[in-house]
């Protein structure tokens, strides 16, 4: 910890002038990803450490290709770029896995405060008492409310303001839009928790039944169509060797190959990214 501390320090020297200027989208995302460290420290170290990387690969390419400088160039530069784009694909990948978090503990969480709730406690005192409890970052997002109000002396309806503007999660921001204004006006928070935390739990069983069913299509697809494809194309070309017939310029045994080590695997890839892409951000 003490050498990454350091490193940061030794990158931070490189990028000081970044935060003479206002950089408020930059802000957003490290405050969103819960990552301390200001702009000019993230885009200095994201620099600075992409450097060192394109460096390092471009020592390691000219040993290993004695001194080819198309594969040299290109190596280092794709070695810069990836090191490069990793640091924002970071943070945008914390962000996502916060707002997925977030929804999926929602309608626990308003259960919870309608409890609360009905035991006659106030909202601010709720909301201080989901801080503590555990749920997730959603007790994270509330702490900050609460350090707000309780450290730096705000008033609630301006700490949830705070929140409101920075929260990853649109469907947490308009029930913390909800919670500022049942505070600010003292009256319907009861009544309020009851009607969301039974729509909230509505629609969640009806996301997780339409996920099910999405899933068991994708299911069917890839037996029936990736799987038994690539079986009867392997059998096709084991009959076709059988029997001797002729394949082209291809020898049955290297069309098997490709196929077996090749375009099965391949497929398989694709069907996981898109199975990636498609739930990567399901609330379930």
């Amino acid at each position: 910890m003490k050498f990454t501390e350091r490193y940061k320090v030794f990158c931070y020297h490189f990028g000081r002038y970044i935060d003479e200027t206002s950089r408020d989208d930059v802000a957003k995302m490290l405050y969103q990803s819960d990552t301390e460290m200001t702009p000019g420290m993230f885009v200095s170290l994201a620099g600075i450490t992409a450097l060192i990387a394109g460096a390092v690969m471009f020592v390691s390419s000219a040993i290993l290709f004695q001194g080819d400088m198309v594969y040299v160039t290109a190596l280092s530069i794709l070695a810069f770029g990836l090191t490069l784009g990793g640091f924002p694909f970071v943070l945008y990948n914390k962000i996502s896995a916060k707002k997925m978090n977030i929804e999926q503990e929602l309608p626990y969480m308003l259960g919870y405060m309608l409890v609360l709730a009905s035991a006659g406690t106030s909202p601010i005192d709720v909301v201080r008492r989901i801080s503590i409890e555990d749920y997730g970052h959603i007790s994270k997002e509330f702490g900050k409310v609460i350090y707000r109000v309780d450290i730096l002396g705000e008033d609630a309806v301006t700490a949830m303001g705070d929140l409101i503007q920075n929260t990853p999660s649109d469907m947490f921001r308009a029930i913390c839009i909800d919670l500022a204004n049942i505070i600010h006006t003292g009256s319907g928070f009861r009544d309020y928790l009851e009607v969301k935390s039974r729509d909230l739990m509505t629609m969640r069983r009806l996301i997780q039944k339409e996920f099910v069913d999405s899933l068991s299509v994708y299911g069917e697809g890839y037996l029936g169509g990736v799987v038994m494809s690539v079986v009867l194309a392997v059998l096709g070309i084991v009959v076709c060797g059988a029997l001797g017939i002729d394949m082209g310029i291809f020898e049955p045994r290297d069309l098997f190959n490709v196929f077996v080590y090749f375009v099965l695997p391949f497929v398989n890839i694709i069907f996981l990214a898109m199975l990636s892409m498609k739930y990567s951000r399901s609330p379930v």
